[in-house]
C-alpha cells in the first residue's frame, strides 16, 4: 500500500464519522419492535423532538464491529476491512486491513489525541483534534465522532444556530438550525454571509435518525452522512449501513456496510508502538 493510499485509508476512516448534504430519497425501513416504535407527533416543537430522539438513541457502553468500507476520490476506488472497538466518552479503536486480511494501520482516538500507526512503513502519529480539524477543514471533537458513529444526535454549533425549527418532508421530520422564516430563501440562493446549516432527518416512527447534513456556504463545503439497514440490538437500533458524501475541494463518498456488531461487552484496545517505530508527528 503506498503511502498515499495509506492516508486516504486514515483519511476515510475518519470521514466516515462525519455527517452531510445530498438528497437521498431510497431507504430501507426500519427494522422495530414494539419497544421501538411510537405514534407521529401531531404537534412538533424543537424540544419534543430532541426529547424523542434522544429517548430513542443507541446506548451502550461498549460496542466491537467489523465492517467492509469502499471509498471513492478523483474517481479512484479503494476497499478494504476494519474492525471497531468503542468505550463510551472514552475510546474507539480502529484496526484497517486490506480484504487479503493483513493489519496495515491501527487507528486509536480518546478525548485528548488520535493516534496512527502505519504497520507497513513502521512509522506512528500523535494528532490532536485541532490538526484533525485542519486536515478535515470541518470542527471536529471526539464528542462528534462518538456520536456520528452510532448514529446519534449531536449539535455541530455549541452556542448559536443549535436547532431552531421542525418541519416535515415524507416521513420524516426534519430538525433544522434555521429559522423556518429562512427555510425557503435557504433552498432558493446561496449567500456567503448564511450561518452554517445543521439539518438532521429522523425517522417518525422510530425517531432515529437517518440523515444528517451540514453546509457551509462560507467555504463551499458540503458532508452528508446517511444511515439505513437498521436492525435491533440490546443497546437499541443500530445502522448497519452507512453512506457519507464531501463535497468540497475534493469529492469523497465512503459506504460503510457492517457485518457483525456485538454490544455490552467490555473491550480491550491494544495499541503498543515498537521502539523500532519512527514518528512521523
Amino acid at each position: 500500500m503506498t503511502k498515499s493510499i495509506y492516508r486516504l485509508v486514515v483519511f476515510t476512516a475518519f470521514v466516515f464519522f462525519l455527517m452531510a448534504i445530498t438528497a437521498c430519497k431510497t431507504r430501507k425501513q426500519a427494522t422495530t419492535t414494539s419497544s421501538t416504535t411510537s405514534a407521529p407527533m401531531v404537534d412538533r416543537s424543537v424540544q419534543e423532538l430532541l426529547s424523542k430522539i434522544e429517548a430513542k438513541e443507541f446506548k451502550s457502553q461498549w460496542m466491537n464491529a467489523k465492517a467492509s468500507v469502499v471509498s471513492i476520490q478523483d474517481e479512484k476506488e479503494i476497499s478494504f476491512n476494519i474492525s471497531l472497538r468503542y468505550k463510551k466518552d472514552s475510546v474507539i479503536w480502529i484496526s484497517i486491513s486490506p480484504l487479503l486480511g493483513i493489519e496495515v494501520a491501527r487507528v486509536m482516538v480518546t478525548p485528548d489525541s488520535v493516534k496512527f500507526m502505519d504497520r507497513l512503513h513502521s512509522k506512528y502519529e500523535v494528532n490532536t483534534f485541532e490538526s484533525i480539524s485542519k486536515l478535515l477543514q470541518i470542527k471536529v471533537n471526539f464528542e462528534t465522532l462518538q456520536s456520528l458513529l452510532i448514529g446519534n444526535l449531536f449539535a455541530y454549533r455549541k452556542n448559536e444556530n443549535r436547532f431552531n425549527s421542525v418541519y416535515s418532508e415524507d416521513k420524516y421530520y426534519i430538525l433544522s438550525s434555521l429559522n423556518k422564516n429562512k427555510l425557503k430563501r435557504s433552498l432558493e440562493e446561496i449567500d456567503p454571509n448564511k450561518p452554517i446549516i445543521q439539518d438532521i432527518y429522523v425517522d417518525d416512527t422510530t425517531y432515529r435518525i437517518n440523515r444528517m447534513r451540514v453546509e457551509d456556504q462560507k467555504i463551499n463545503k458540503k458532508l452528508e452522512t446517511t444511515y439505513s439497514d437498521f436492525r435491533e440490538t440490546s443497546g437499541g437500533l443500530f445502522p448497519y449501513l452507512s453512506v457519507t458524501k464531501v463535497s468540497a475541494e475534493k469529492n469523497l463518498e465512503i459506504k460503510i456496510e457492517y457485518t457483525k456488531v456485538s454490544v455490552g461487552e467490555p473491550q480491550e484496545f491494544p495499541f503498543n508502538i515498537p521502539k523500532s517505530y519512527e514518528r512521523t508527528r
